[in-house]
């Protein structure tokens, strides 16, 4: 940097920059520099000439002053520049529960690898703008992971940024809060629900049956000692309701084995529980979407834990002490499960739903509705709320079910309604 001018009470600098280009200055016009609303500010004057310089940069710090004095805006800032800024605000914030405040963390985890999106201007950010960017980005990724995006999922980041430009019109960034961004979205993903895919009592079983056979049948040790654990994990996963990685994160210190025969009231009142009421799990969920919590599990979880505690110590292959599962993913041994038992594919009316590890959980809810529990109870255990349960399982609840709470009102024929 050449020689510097300071004018209005030392605020202002004018100068030359002393960048070279094969041994020549890239420009010979003078440059004014200033800092206003807690930013650097640089302009060139568009001339050599140092008066005409001066009246021009002149010109521009009073301009920009007139704008502070009326709060106008004049940096412009990129959702780049100021979205750890809004996370921080969000989690230091006594008005928003720490759920919430983990919700943000994690959306904006995804949205901030959209590079273009995050080039974007915060002040002149439109819907059109997050269209153009996140949302095409976020179609052609799932396209290329060959995963299907629901359009719950494309709201939830939706209204994620939505948080962000209220945050920043709260701010005095923007001039509005950018609110109803969902309508960017196409009609069809907009009223897209949620396509939960459970197994019903008879494929589950059918699945059993066929791990069952295919761990017995394993050519090597390692081999049935694979496939036998995936089997006591679908049990596991069946009896608990779980979310995968909740699942998999679990450490043995974290489950405790139940019987329910051993309490004092079963002790005193000489009461005779059978299997199915007397064990269960009671399990602390250490890693969760939502928060950590106790989960109870109902008694084919317990016996698949300590079959699983006796494969370990019958094979030698599995550790008694860290993680219960050992391992990060079943997806390849379950895909091939899956197919053997021709259930990766499941049709439901119209629709051909895929099956999966998150369809464990799925059933386990559907099963605990269909047996009558209600949904409050089951949220709570399963660490998600009674408003999911209701609007994506209970609509699906067996016909037998429904038909069981009809026949308790003591009437033996159904009206029939024109």
């Amino acid at each position: 940097m050449g020689k510097i001018h300071s004018f209005k009470d030392n605020k202002l600098h004018i100068y030359v920059r002393t960048d070279k280009y094969k041994g020549k200055l890239k420009s010979n016009n003078w440059v004014g520099r200033t800092y206003i609303q807690s930013k650097q500010t640089i302009k060139s004057s568009g001339t050599s000439n140092f008066n005409k310089a001066k009246t021009i940069l002149f010109k521009w710090y009073d301009e920009l002053h007139f704008k502070k004095k009326h709060d106008i805006q004049i940096h412009q800032n990129s959702v780049k520049d100021l979205y750890n800024r809004f996370l921080s605000d969000i989690e230091n914030s006594t008005d928003i529960e720490q759920r919430t405040k983990k919700w943000y963390k994690e959306r904006w985890n995804y949205i901030s690898k959209c590079n273009e999106f995050m080039k974007c201007k915060v002040e002149t950010l439109t819907a059109t703008d997050i269209q153009k960017t996140f949302i095409i980005w976020r179609l052609a990724r799932a396209k290329a992971q060959s995963k299907v995006l629901r359009g719950q999922t494309l709201k939830g980041d939706l209204m994620a940024i939505s948080g962000f430009t209220s945050w920043a019109y709260k701010n005095k960034i923007r001039k509005d809060k950018l609110e109803n961004i969902a309508k960017i979205l196409s009609k069809k993903l907009r009223s897209q629900r949620t396509k939960r895919a459970g197994l019903t009592k008879e494929q589950y079983n059918h699945l059993l049956s066929v791990s069952r056979k295919r761990y017995q049948s394993g050519r090597t040790l390692r081999i049935r000692f694979e496939r036998e654990r995936l089997h006591q994990f679908i049990v596991f996963m069946v009896g608990s309701g779980l979310r995968v990685d909740e699942c998999l994160n679990l450490h043995f210190e974290d489950v405790e084995l139940v019987d329910r025969q051993k309490s004092k009231q079963a002790m005193l009142n000489e009461i005779r529980l059978d299997d199915n009421s007397r064990y269960y799990l009671k399990i602390w969920v250490r890693k969760s979407k939502t928060s950590e919590r106790y989960c109870k599990s109902v008694s084919s979880s317990y016996f698949a834990y300590k079959r699983l505690i006796t494969l370990y110590k019958t094979t030698g292959l599995g550790q008694l002490k860290g993680r219960v599962w050992g391992v990060n993913s079943f997806r390849e041994g379950l895909n091939s499960l899956l197919k053997e038992a021709k259930l990766k594919t499941i049709k439901r009316g119209d629709d051909v739903l895929t099956i999966d590890s998150k369809s464990f959980r799925n059933t386990f809810i559907q099963m605990m509705l269909d047996k009558g529990v209600n949904s409050t109870a089951i949220a709570k255990n399963c660490g998600t709320s009674t408003t999911m349960i209701d609007r994506n399982y209970t609509a699906n609840s067996a016909i037998e079910s429904m038909l069981d709470v009809w026949l308790q009102t003591g009437r033996s024929k159904l009206k029939a309604v024109s």
